[in-house]
């Protein structure tokens, strides 16, 4: 038997699509797609039931899901047990990924850190965290949690992003509801930053005219291209000289984020600190 193949498996189960647990695993979707197959053809029966709005577990499947699940998860701590390797696998959020991790591309002596799992949500990285999928990860504004060792890592403030030839462009500060009449460049509603701003629309009793979801990583590019205003972390705006867009530090400073550091035990959490505050 296979044993990654059963870890693709239950990565499918899931993420319930084949493209999402595939971007997770850092495969190929064809890839996975022929591991899935070829596990139904040992088992002798379909785990999924394909369709277009992504994979469903058969009864056979979930039954498998819910058998394997404590398993694994007790395999991965009998090898961490006895494997002697410093590689710590760290879940992230797009900004961090793309921002913060890359000053520590060299690890924080003894440990090598690997960024293996990027959520949206860093609240999404939890269950991995218990389940021993990943070693540490840094989530924004939960400070703790239960059969975890955490503590305050950094806060993020966020600044308005506009065109350099927006009228907001000239300012030096602004207020957030002087974002509102305009076209908002938000990622998904489910995200944190999205339900905030939605919410100060809603305390200001503001409707823009138009909200526009996108892709983190596609924020600034919409800006440039004049297409509304959006809302990016200071360890974005302190790395990054976007040609076509001015940053605003936002009066008040009404979008922050706290950053919690998280771990399985006390001394990666102890160092892990050390090394991010050098």
């Amino acid at each position: 038997m296979n044993l990654q193949r059963l870890e693709y498996f239950m990565a499918v189960a899931r993420e319930k699509s084949l493209s999402k647990a595939a971007h997770a695993l850092f495969v190929s979707q064809p890839a996975l797609s022929k591991q899935m197959k070829k596990l139904e053809d040992m088992l002798g029966f379909p785990l999924f039931i394909r369709s277009a709005s992504g994979m469903t577990l058969t009864n056979k499947g979930k039954e498998l899901q819910e058998e394997l699940d404590p398993i694994l998860g007790q395999l991965h701590l009998i090898m961490e047990k006895y494997t002697t390797t410093n590689v710590v696998r760290m879940g992230s959020d797009p900004f961090l990924a793309s921002y913060f991790f890359p000053d520590y591309i060299e690890g924080i002596d003894p440990f090598q850190i690997h960024l293996t799992m990027i959520r949206d949500d860093t609240i999404d990285l939890l269950p991995l965290l218990e389940k021993g999928d990943i070693d540490a990860a840094i989530i924004q504004d939960h400070p703790e949690h239960k059969g975890c060792f955490s503590t305050h890592l950094f806060t993020d403030e966020f600044y308005a992003a506009v065109p350099v030839t927006h009228p907001l462009a000239i300012r030096e500060t602004i207020e957030i509801q002087d974002c509102f009449p305009y076209t908002q460049l938000l990622p998904d509603a489910t995200t944190p930053l999205s339900k905030k701003i939605r919410s100060l629309m809603a305390q200001h009793e503001v409707t823009p005219p138009a909200i526009k979801e996108l892709p983190y990583h596609a924020l600034i590019g919409y800006v440039a291209q004049n297409r509304g205003v959006s809302y990016l972390p200071s360890i974005m705006v302190e790395k990054v000289d976007y040609k076509g867009v001015a940053f605003i530090p936002l009066k008040g400073t009404p979008l922050k984020r706290e950053m919690y550091l998280f771990t399985l035990d006390q001394r990666t959490l102890d160092v892990l600190k050390e090394g991010f505050h050098k």
